[in-house]
Order: C-alpha cells, then structure tokens, then sequence
C-alpha cells in the first residue's frame, strides 16, 4: 500500500492499481465508461480482420498512421471521461494511470470539469441524448414528446435506468453539445434473449473485452473503419455464427441500450438464475450442472442436498419448475435438470453424505407426517442441531412417496437410498402412530417436546358429490393408487374412466393400463394450456394410449343394480374466474356419454376431518406442507416443510439455544449467487454448444412397459450427462458480475460539508425537504457561492443537489415548468428568493 492525496485527502492505495480504481475504492467517484471493474485496463486491445453487425459486414481498415483517435495513442477508443490532473499537469486518464506515492490528483477542478464535459460532447455527438436534456423526461411517457423530438432521436426504453445517462447528469452535459442524428446503424431484434441496436453503441468496447477476457468466448470483436469503430459478431451475422454462449456478460457490461435482455427473457429473478429463482427450493441448478460437466457426482450430490434431502425422489419424481423457466428453452429446448438430478443421485447416492451439524441444543421435537413436507422439515431441524423423533401413520416412513405413487415412476430403492441420509443425520421414527388416535399435540409437548411441526398432508381423497358416487365400479383416485403400490388392485378389465387431470389422474391412468385395461380415458375440466399434470408425464401417458379428453365435468354417473355402468359429461366453458380462482361454469345442454367399466375419481386431496382442529398454530406448534398450503408438490411441500423448520428453530432458539453458522441452509434463504465450489466466470469457446440438442433418457417402448410396474425410463450415461449438463447457459454468472461504479447519489445532505465538493461552476440549485420532496430551485452564476451564502444564513433544508450548466437561467425555468406540471404549483415558498 502506498499514499496518495485525490481533492486533498490523503488515501492509501494498492501500488499497482490505476488512479481510478484507487479513488473508487476508496468512495471518491471518477467517471469513465470504457473501463469496468471485471476488465483489465492496462491489457492491450486487438482489433479483429471483420465483424459483422446483422447482415453488414465490416472489414478492419485502420488510418495508415497513428494517433488513431483523439487522445488514444494506445490504439483504443478511450471515453477520456476520467480525465485528472496530477500534481497540476496535463489531464490524464484515470483508468489507465497507474497511482505512484506522493502523487496528488485533481478529480473535481473546473478545469477537470470542463475537459470532461467536451469528451462526454463528442460521445453524446454520436448517441441519443435529447430525452437527457428534457427538463420533463421524470414521468414521461415516452409515447408522445412536447418538443416533438423525432423518435429515431430519443432515447431507448432504458432512459433513468442507463449508466450513460447517469453519468452525463453527474458531468453535466454542456449546452453547445451537438445535436445527434440518426445515422441508421443495424437494430438485430429477431435473435433469442438480446437485443443488439447499434444506434445506441458507444465505441466502449466492454462486450468485446467481457467476452474475450472474462469468459473467454470471444463471440464479439470490433473493428476500425473510415467510419469509426464497428462492433459486432465474429464468424457470421449471428450471435449462433459467433458462436456465442448466450451467458449475457456482455449485456450487464453495456453502459447504453445497445445490447439489452428482450422482453420476457430475464436472466435473473431477484438475483438468482431463473431456474433457481422457479424452484421452490431454490435449489442451485447452475452450480450441480456445472460439477457434472466436470465428472464431479458426489459434490454436485452434495450441493443439491444442502437444499433437497431428497435428491433421489426429486430425480425421478419432480415436476421440475426449473425447466419451464431455463432460458435455454428460448434458443431450442430447456436443460434436463431433473434427469440430471436423477443421474447424480443414481451415480453417487451410495456415497456416504457429509454430515454437517450444528452441536446438539438439547431440544426435542416431533415431526408428524412422514411425506415430503415432514421429511424435509425433520432434516433441517437436525442439522440445527435438534433431536428429532419422526411420527407416521402407517407402518411404513414414506408417506404417499410410498403409498401412493407408482413404483414405476419412483422405486422403492431411490426412496430408501435418500431415507438413509436422514436416518444417518440422526432421526428417530415412530411408526403406526397417528395424530388424534395414538398422539396428541399436547400428549407430545407434555412428553417433553419442546416443539410440534405437523406435517400431516391431504391424506383424504376428494370427492365428487354427486349421487351415485358409491356405486360398485367406483372408486377414488388416492385409494386405487394405494392399493395398486401395495399390489392389492388386481386385473382390470375392459374400460376404464379417471375423473381428473393432475398427477394422481395420471398415474391412476398409468396404473390402469398396467393393470390390463383396454381402454383408459381421462376427462378433465382443463385445456391443454391449463391442465396441472407435468406435459412428461402427460407425454408418457399418451404414448401408452390414454386418451386425454379436455373440458368435461361429471354430471352424473349412470349404473344398474349399483354397479357404474357409464358416466354423463357437461361441457365445461370456464374452470377459473378473472381473478384465477378456481370457479367452473358449464353448458348443460352438450352432454355426452361415455361407457366405462371401472370409474377413478381423482379430483384432489384434502386433509382428513378429524385432523382439522390440530392445525391451528400454537406457541410450540407448527404447521407444514400441503395442509398448510394445500394441494402442491413434492418439491413445493418440501420447501414448506424447511420453512415450518425455520420458524420452529426460531422459536426454540428464543429459549437461550445459541445460534449454529452452518454451511449448509440452516434458514431457508436463497443461496449465493454462483455457489462457493464452482469455478470462476471463464466459461470457454465451445464449438459445440450451439448445435446441442436436449438429451432424454432412453426408455422402454409404451407397448412394452405397460406390460409392468419397473421403472421404464433410464438414466442417463455420464457421457449423456455431460454432455447435456454443458448445455447450460450459466445465467448465473451474471449475479456475480461486479456492477459498473454509479455516480454518488445527487441528494446530499444539506451541511457544511457540502463546500468540499461543490465546484464553483454555474448552475442550478435545488433544495428539498426531509422526504426529499423540492422545496426551492434556483439559478446561480456560482453554486459554490450561493451555497455558502445559503448555510451561512442558515437557510432551512435537508438535502441538495445541483446541475452544472453554463445557460443556468434557462436550465431554473425548465426545472421550475417540469415541477409546476407535477405539482400543480412551485416548490416551497418565496423567503429564498432575496439569496439568489
């Protein structure tokens, strides 16, 4: 570390670091926008032969001698608007200065000021900046323009939000600043998730350097030309030709509109990837795919369990969200998350797991319910450290994981394999004992249980209510697939009807055929966009030849000597209401009859009657999964059991238990974006990427495997695994981008110490209330005068901002007119008015 003095303060430095990134560090901002904090700005710029911008081709003809731009002997386009002067010489650039002790930087002079200013001039020359200078650009709509400003010429839709436009309001833009026109550089908008629209580009070269130096991809280049700089792709006119990984650093490094996320293609939700922000427990996605393309299982087993303790069950069972919401789906298909899921717990799940626990608390508490929702809240509570005894029902830990779903959709095995990770954590379990007959909330906390999670599910089927429902013939969904697990269902003949169009509807439909039926139809009050089953497993189901008939409710079941014998349909106009709740309409005048032999209703779950008056939170108890939330699934029910957990370990912790820092989740709070194991932003130049098509796993044909009950999808190979795992487009790289160094915040508090930034320049003051709601603008020949004045006097304020420009009675009145529309009359009151 060294010292140097920036507007008079003396700093200590990192020797080696430019000028800027020592005054960035240490809060004294230096504006600039061809250097960022992910690029190296000492490293030497390569121009490339051609790039392309759509269909124009740009051949490299660079001037035959240097100096090849203003002020750039180095060969590079510098935005120069990071000019200081050190120890009273000549401006230099900040960004590639490096810091030498004793050195003293002036980074705020008028003279620095005004050197800025005519660099921000010439770059404002070639981009769109009249919505900048609009005094009504707060609020505005960007439809209609007051000045009729053409629309070639404003701004894009990033106005107020854009780095460019910050930065020209903290410099100051100067009013003899050219206007721009349009020059009819290419827009590509017809390529998935990015806009590039050339109109607005800078000649920063970010991308370029984002693309090349830290991911290493090297899809974008740029060129100089008789016309300036060219940027664009390498290869061909696409960002596919380019060969582009689609991974967006080069969006998030953009300081204009030029390359910006289309509408709808967000790469992050709240920070997190999309996949992850979809999954309910925000399981990290990126991070596991990420060690499969390294041939590393068991970590990426390892990073998948410190969310799900039930990889296993989520591999073969999900519903898997992520997929609906990868981006990859916008270029071709979505990832096979969940089948990678399954490969990593098939491949690794013998591995003995790290155990990591907190020490013990000394606190007891029972979980009743042993379905997902139970299962996921006991292993969290135990890796806080808790003891844990686990209470079901029947004889058998599982819940519907083991009751009810199909063994051919999820074998015993996988659940087993993930029930040992629990059973190794250190669970107890307690079975043939249910809530209301064999234990009671109170009996438990009695016992000496210091907390109660009732994780209990919707164990009772739905049912229709309609007469004739207890026909022989007949029968609910949830008891069919119990009896068809157990192997207690036996042949079925002839023709088959499911009532429903969920997961249980589905598997019912499965089990039918398996079961012999000839002829298996499903009929469901949804359409094809609306049904809630997953589309794979609606896929598996058609294959096998169910018939799926859409838009039908029961009007009635027709049978004779009390045996079901067909079943009359309504047609359904409407399932959910304007506000999406579920309100069917029907028109009773269409109708049809459909003959059946057996009839399955699978219409829903619900909890059993005689549980209801035990899930009403207490002090001590707490409710989880489906009862609490109602019908969902494995995975949502899990993450409800982890967030039950969280409350029941607060609770216990507000008994003087000491809080345990944890590696693994011990709240339920998104992860780091990135994860800590994987590797850093380099993702490589992949020629293959692109042409990747979406691996499936190999499966039986429909005609064979409804011949039995055994699973009749593979695994993918570790070569099938790697392969799709590097189809991911690492969305989440983005989160860890550092972000672009923004201008101070404009309001500063109104004080004294004001005086040490305020240049003497003219300008605009603006003062405002504790809300920061406008209370006086004014005019200045000099704001740092004017404000002296104004503390002297002890005018009253709480905060302050300015506006440097030459024309500052002009730039008043705007600012004025601009607050008069929004308010309806001026800001504050005229005792101001005798300091200006």
């Amino acid at each position: 570390m060294i010292k140097i003095k920036i507007d008079g303060r003396e700093v200590s430095v990192a020797e080696g670091s430019s000028v800027r990134e020592a005054a960035l560090q240490n809060s004294i901002y230096i504006p600039g926008l061809c250097s960022h904090p992910e690029l190296d700005q000492f490293k030497a710029f390569n121009w490339s032969e051609a790039v392309w911008q759509g269909e124009l081709r740009h051949q490299h003809q660079p001037p035959p001698t240097p100096p090849y731009f203003v002020g750039g002997e180095d060969n590079f386009p510098h935005c120069n608007l990071c000019l200081v002067s050190v120890n009273g010489g000549e401006p230099e650039r900040s960004c590639t200065l490096r810091v030498a002790a004793g050195m003293a930087i002036d980074a705020s002079s008028v003279r620095i000021v005004r050197e800025r200013q005519e660099a921000l001039k010439k770059i404002l020359a070639r981009h769109p900046h009249a919505c900048l200078t609009c005094a009504q650009r707060e609020g505005c709509d960007r439809v209609q323009c007051s000045i009729n400003v053409p629309v070639s010429e404003r701004c894009c839709e990033l106005l107020g939000r854009c780095e460019i436009g910050k930065i020209s309001d903290y410099i100051g833009i100067s009013a003899d600043t050219p206007p721009y026109r349009n020059e009819s550089r290419p827009a590509i908008t017809g390529e998935p998730l990015f806009i590039r629209d050339y109109e607005l580009c800078i000649n920063c070269l970010r991308c370029v350097r984002v693309c090349r130096g830290v991911r290493g991809v090297d899809a974008l280049s740029a060129v100089m030309t008789g016309d300036g700089v060219k940027v664009g792709t390498l290869g061909g006119p696409t960002l596919a030709d380019a060969l582009c990984r689609f991974c967006g650093a080069c969006v998030a490094v953009c300081p204009t509109g030029t390359l910006r996320d289309k509408e709808g293609c967000l790469p992050l939700v709240d920070g997190l990837a999309p996949c992850v922000a979809a999954c309910p427990l925000h399981i990290d996605v990126p991070g596991y795919l990420d060690f499969i393309t390294r041939g590393l299982e068991y970590e990426a087993l390892e990073l998948i369990r410190e969310r799900a303790v039930l990889p296993g069950v989520l591999g073969y069972a999900c519903f898997h969200p992520c997929e609906d919401a990868c981006r990859r789906g916008r270029l071709d298909d979505s990832a096979s998350i969940c089948a990678l899921k399954r490969y990593v717990s098939d491949a690794a799940g013998e591995i003995p797991a790290r155990l990591d626990k907190a020490p013990p608390t000394g606190k007891r508490v029972a979980v009743i319910g042993s379905g997902p929702a139970g299962l996921a809240a006991a292993a969290e509570l135990l890796r806080t450290g808790h003891s844990v005894t686990l209470f079901e029902q029947d004889d058998q830990i599982g819940g519907m994981l083991v009751q009810a779903i199909p063994g051919f959709r999820l074998p015993d095995e996988v659940v087993a394999r993930d029930l040992k990770y629990l059973y190794e954590l250190g669970l107890e379990t307690r079975t043939n004992s249910a809530l209301g007959k064999d234990i009671t909330t109170e009996k438990l906390l009695a016992d000496g249980y210091n907390a109660v999670v009732i994780a209990v599910g919707l164990s009772e089927p739905a049912r229709l209510g309609i007469t004739s429902e207890d026909m022989a013939g007949v029968e609910l969904g949830l008891n069919f697939l119990r009896r068809a697990r157990a192997g207690e269902a036996g042949r079925l003949d002839g023709s088959v009807v499911v009532i429903g169009g969920g997961s249980v509807a589905v598997d019912a439909a499965m089990s039918a055929r398996r079961l012999g039926a000839a002829r298996v139809r499903m009929v469901c009050l949804e359409d094809e966009s609306e049904i809630p089953a997953a589309k794979d497993e609606l896929k598996a189901a058609v294959e096998e030849g169910v018939e799926i008939q859409h838009r039908w409710g029961v009007e009635r079941i027709n049978g004779e000597n009390n045996r079901a014998k067909s079943v009359t349909l309504k047609r359904c106009t409407r399932v959910f209401d304007s506000h999406r709740r579920f309100a069917p309409e029907y028109d009773t005048s269409e109708t049809v009859e459909l003959l059946c032999d057996h009839l399955i209703i699978a219409i829903g779950q619900r909890v059993k009657p005689e549980l209801k008056p035990y899930l009403t939170p207490q002090p001590g108890v707490f409710i989880a999964g489906d009862a609490q939330s109602g019908a969902s699934s494995i995975v949502a029910a899990m993450a409800d059991g982890v967030r039950a957990a969280g409350k029941a370990d607060s609770y216990l912790r507000s008994s003087k238990v000491p809080k345990f820092q944890s590696s693994k989740v011990s709240e339920f709070s998104p992860p780091v974006p990135g994860g800590e194991l994987k590797g850093g932003q380099y993702i490589g130049r992949d020629p293959a990427f692109f042409q990747r098509q979406r691996l499936e796993p190999d499966t039986i044909a429909p005609d064979e495997r409804v011949k039995n009950r055994a699973i009749y999808q593979a695994t993918l190979t570790r070569e099938q695994a790697m392969e799709e795992a590097a189809r991911c487009l690492r969305c989440h790289l983005r989160a860890s981008l550092a972000p672009a160094p923004l201008p101070p915040d404009p309001w500063q508090k109104f004080d004294r110490r004001l005086l040490d930034v305020v240049p003497s320049l003219e300008g605009v003051l603006i003062l405002a209330d504790e809300k920061r709601q406008t209370i006086k603008i004014a005019g200045t020949v000099d704001i740092h005068v004017a404000l002296e004045r104004m503390l002297g006097d002890g005018v009253k304020a709480n905060f302050c901002r300015w506006e440097l420009d030459p024309m500052f009675t002009r730039r008043e009145s705007e600012l004025l007119q601009a607050h008069l529309r929004a308010y309806g009359k001026m800001p504050g009151s005229d005792e101001l008015d005798d300091l200006f």
